[in-house]
């Protein structure tokens, strides 16, 4: 007979109150890169910042779900990964190039 598997215990208040702390610190980190972007004029650098929600997003709700997001990284959800990818093409531009055209001959 196959085992179910062990439930993950839930986060102790301790361990919580450390990860809400590392957020808390992260999201002061945002503000400042929010303050120190405001004079750069770069669509690719402001993308930055929205990458830094999506994740803090996610690391805020497995935390409210009692889930460590360091042990056992931040998980997205299918639209936030879309959201990523979206803001990845910001930066970085097309990552799925077409193929070029045959070569004529």
């Amino acid at each position: 007979m196959a085992e179910a598997p062990a439930e993950k215990p839930k986060l102790d208040e301790k361990r919580k109150l450390e990860l809400q702390n590392v957020l808390n610190r992260c999201s002061v980190i945002t503000g400042i890169f929010d303050t120190r972007m405001d004079n750069v004029n770069c669509k690719a650098f402001h993308a930055i910042r929205e990458i830094m929600d999506i994740y803090l997003g996610a690391a805020i709700r497995q935390i409210s779900a009692n889930v460590d997001f360091i042990d056992e990284g931040v998980k997205l959800k299918d639209e936030e990964k879309k959201s990523l990818e979206d803001v990845i093409t910001k930066i970085f531009g097309d990552l799925h190039p077409k193929a070029p055209p045959p070569a004529a001959g």
